[in-house]
C-alpha cells in the first residue's frame, strides 16, 4: 500500500530526525569523554531533547512519541492506535 503524500513526508521527516539525535547524542559523548567539556556536552543533549520534543508527536491526538522506537509505513500511535503515516 502506498503512502499518501503527507504521511510519506512525515516519515521521511521523523527517519531524518532519528538520524540527527544519534549524531547529536554522538556529538555529546565526544565533546565529554575526549575534549572534557562537559557544557558542550549538556548543550548537545539540551538540543536533542528539544528536536525531539517538538518533532516527535502524534499527527492526530498531539501525545509525544518515542523517537528511539523503530518507525514503519503501519506504525500506530500508542495513546490513539491511529496510524502515524497512513491515515493524514
Amino acid at each position: 500500500m502506498q503512502l499518501p503524500e503527507n504521511g510519506r513526508v512525515l516519515y521521511q521527516k521523523y527517519k531524518k530526525f532519528q538520524k540527527i539525535s544519534i549524531v547529536l547524542l554522538l556529538a555529546a559523548a565526544i565533546s565529554f569523554v575526549f575534549l572534557h567539556n562537559w557544557l558542550l556536552m549538556v548543550a548537545f543533549v539540551v538540543l536533542d531533547f528539544f528536536l525531539e520534543t517538538k518533532t516527535y508527536v502524534c499527527p492526530h491526538c498531539g501525545k509525544k512519541l518515542d523517537c528511539r522506537r523503530k518507525l514503519q509505513e503501519d506504525t500506530t500511535c500508542p495513546g490513539c492506535q491511529k496510524y502515524l503515516f497512513k491515515g493524514l
